[in-house]
């Protein structure tokens, strides 16, 4: 189907703002959204453009934790993609990441070898690169936050977590502080995380794999420790970022009393209460790296990166 230059340019803000959708989460707003992106098509089910805002759509509800919602829409988008190309990819890979949530690892195992092998069918290297380089980061970090829900090693004091936030800024550097939150991380999730990298993302071609970490440096106890402060950061991000939020206006004016009230470790408490985390030295770890920076620059970073690649998009 082919669209007017008006249909054009209502399409453009519509996608600009689905993607604003997926940094936060807003599964609800993404699917009113597509449902107004589908009437532009008509009755057009397969076009490349509905279905990139779909997957959008679904990687929303997949960052807001609707596993459910977002598996049957994958698996729509999957069937309705041609076969090989880069939004099957990209479908197949959300759906791995839906099952590594639900601990359907031989499910994700097979989803992420098919995506591996048809990685070839990317033409161009530097998107080809930038894609793998995000499946990786992606699934690494997913096969860690796997293994962290439903962890319950002690109950999470936002009082006490707090304190100790306090003392590991005061006597750990950074590193130090990854490689904590490393050796708090369940040895199951890197069980999971070899099993993976084993059975499928070690199938990458050889010259690309030479772009990525290698395994022992990547299961480096402070290069662990950064994966899971990366995902916890993914999955905190509306409870730190959100602008309508206390700790996000204090925190953004440098108001001192959100450093010694105990605003961050209640903020991190909430998230992991509801994610099922129960590790309360993760819980300090995290706050006290976050503490070390300003909102502007933790909200930037923290920002949930879509696995998708816009096709303006050539950034790593």
């Amino acid at each position: 189907m082919k669209l007017s230059q008006p249909q054009k340019r209502e399409l453009r803000r519509l996608e600009i703002e689905l993607q604003a959708c997926v940094k936060s989460a807003n599964s609800e707003k993404a699917a009113e959204i597509t449902a107004h992106i589908q009437t532009l098509f008509g009755d057009d089910r397969r076009h490349h453009r509905l279905l990139r805002a779909k997957l959008w759509c679904f990687e929303a509800a997949l960052d807001a934790n609707s596993l459910g919602y977002a598996e049957s829409g994958l698996l729509g988008v999957r069937n309705l993609a041609g076969r090989g190309t880069r939004l099957q990819l990209e479908a197949s890979t959300l759906l791995a990441v839906c099952y590594l949530r639900q601990k359907r690892y031989t499910d994700a195992k097979k989803l992420i070898r098919g995506v591996v092998s048809h990685l070839a069918k990317i033409q161009s290297n530097s998107k080809r690169r930038q894609f793998q380089k995000r499946l990786v980061e992606r699934i690494e970090e997913e096969c860690i936050l796997a293994e962290l829900i439903g962890v319950q090693e002690g109950v999470i004091i936002p009082e006490e977590v707090h304190a100790k936030a306090v003392l590991l800024i005061q006597r750990s550097s950074d590193n130090e502080i990854f490689a904590l939150l490393g050796n708090s991380i369940p040895s199951a999730a890197l069980l999971v995380l070899n099993d993976v990298r084993d059975y499928s993302i070690n199938l990458i071609a050889a010259t690309d794999r030479k772009l990525l970490p290698a395994p022992a440096i990547a299961e480096r106890p402070e290069n662990v420790g950064k994966k899971a402060f990366a995902v916890l950061r993914r999955i905190a991000w509306k409870t730190f970022c959100s602008p309508d939020s206390e700790l996000y206006k204090m925190w953004s004016k440098k108001i001192p009393a959100v450093f010694n009230k105990g605003y961050f470790a209640a903020a991190i408490t909430a998230t992991m209460a509801h994610w099922r985390i129960g590790i309360p030295l993760l819980a300090s770890g995290v706050v006290a790296l976050a503490m070390k920076y300003s909102a502007q620059e933790f909200c930037k970073l923290a920002t949930p990166k879509s696995l998708m690649i816009d096709p303006k998009d050539m950034a790593n």
